[in-house]
């Protein structure tokens, strides 16, 4: 029997759904317009980048800020950072030219307001001074004016100093001569113990020189501190006293007995946790400062190592400076202690000696102690030496002076301070 035959359907092809058209319609119409926004995002920050570059006209306030002639420090904080630096420039010139023979009592000031600085020097060195700015200023394109003017007791010469550019003033100096420089310099023994009496001392805009005994609990800080704030260091070295028993010299003393190689081991470890330190004085050493052997044994150790010396002179015996000046450092002495008694008075009365010793010698070095007592005392005089044309310097400077190589301490004191 035959099969029969299967009904096919005819076929239709498919065509695309509308739904879908429109959604790939609506994809393209997005795409454009992502487009066209990243387009315009590019284009407004091309735009202003180009406006903040472009250069701004000049108003009242800010014409004369760049461009053009340089301008004076009072016209425009602009102005400034030029004048600053040629200031500075002929600073370090002026106290090149007068090495040892000058004081560059105050650097010349261009902000917040043109002030001049202040030299006062012997008489051939402000002569090498005035001709090494004019030999400067003639290399720079600067024009210089140096006119007479008498001191305020009418007797010294005087000259006012002037650098110009152009017809504007940069800065000026008043050079004073003298017929003798006065140096001195303040030790502040016994430093280390706490940073508390440091931060007081830092507070003070003198050259004073901190003194920091060895192995103390802020010894390294009070070292770091200093020498950060520019201050210099020196290593306050124990020695042995006289009477070890009452009160002793702490760690790391130098002791009556030992050899050049425990000489060299006790300095250097002592060293280590005083940074910076640029000279050594002796803390106590009426015993080990009266041992020749002892003595020339330190300074050996200390030639070696480029240091300078300060002998605190606790005994009348003392064999340290003879030693020292033996060895070819630089080496000085303590002309007066400032606080055996701590009371203000007595230091401040310590301190008016202190000066007369200078004025007598040209050079004199005080040692304190950082007590509440002592700082105070400080605090009021030391202004008082600016004023009488006394200048406070680095214990490694007065050392250096020609003054200070010549003396020696009385050879039998009315009184030997300290132990």
């Amino acid at each position: 029997m035959p099969h029969p035959k299967r009904r096919v359907r005819p076929s239709h092809r498919r065509g695309p759904k509308r739904g879908s058209q429109r959604n790939r319609a609506q994809a393209r119409k997005r795409d454009w317009y992502l487009a066209f926004l990243f387009v315009s995002l590019a284009l407004v920050i091309v735009i202003a980048q180009v406006c903040k570059r472009a250069p701004k006209p000049a108003s009242p306030a800010t014409a004369g800020k760049s461009g053009g002639a340089p301008k004076m420090a009072t016209q425009g904080p602009a102005a400034a950072p030029d004048a600053a630096e040629t200031a500075a420039r002929y600073d370090a010139l002026i106290e090149s030219a007068g090495a040892d023979s000058a004081w560059l009592k105050h650097h010349a000031r261009v902000r917040p307001s043109p002030i001049a600085g202040e030299v006062v020097a012997l008489g051939p060195a402000a002569e090498k001074i005035v001709a090494a700015l004019q030999r400067q200023a003639a290399k720079d394109g600067l024009q210089i004016q140096v006119q007479a003017a008498g001191d305020e007791a009418g007797s010294l010469p005087a000259r006012t100093i002037t650098l110009a550019r152009g017809n504007q003033p940069v800065c000026s100096w008043r050079l004073r001569e003298t017929p003798r420089l006065y140096r001195a310099a303040i030790v502040i023994d016994d430093l280390g113990q706490d940073l508390k009496p440091a931060h007081v001392l830092l507070t003070m805009p003198y050259a004073l020189t901190f003194s920091i005994l060895p192995d103390l609990a802020a010894s390294r800080a009070t070292a770091l501190q200093a020498h950060e704030a520019g201050r210099e260091v020196m290593l306050h070295l124990p020695m042995e006293p006289l009477q070890p028993a009452r009160i002793g010299p702490g760690e790391g003393a130098i002791r009556v007995g030992m050899g050049e190689a425990d000489v060299e081991r006790v300095i250097g470890s002592d060293l280590d946790s005083v940074p910076y330190a640029l000279g050594v004085n002796n803390h106590m050493g009426s015993r080990a400062t009266s041992d020749a052997a002892l003595m020339n044994a330190v300074m050996k150790e200390l030639a070696a190592r480029r240091l300078y010396f300060i002998d605190s002179r606790t005994a009348a015996s003392t064999q340290a400076l003879e030693a020292a000046r033996r060895a070819g450092i630089p080496a000085f002495y303590r002309s007066v202690f400032l606080d055996d008694t701590e009371t203000v008075d007595y230091t401040l009365g310590q301190l008016r000696r202190f000066r007369a010793a200078v004025v007598e010698q040209g050079v004199a070095l005080a040692i304190g102690h950082p007590h509440p007592t002592t700082l105070t005392a400080l605090e009021t005089f030391l202004p008082e030496l600016a004023r009488d044309d006394i200048e406070l310097v680095p214990a490694s400077q007065l050392v250096r002076f020609p003054e200070a190589a010549r003396l020696w301490p009385p050879g039998s004191p009315a009184k030997i301070d300290g132990d």
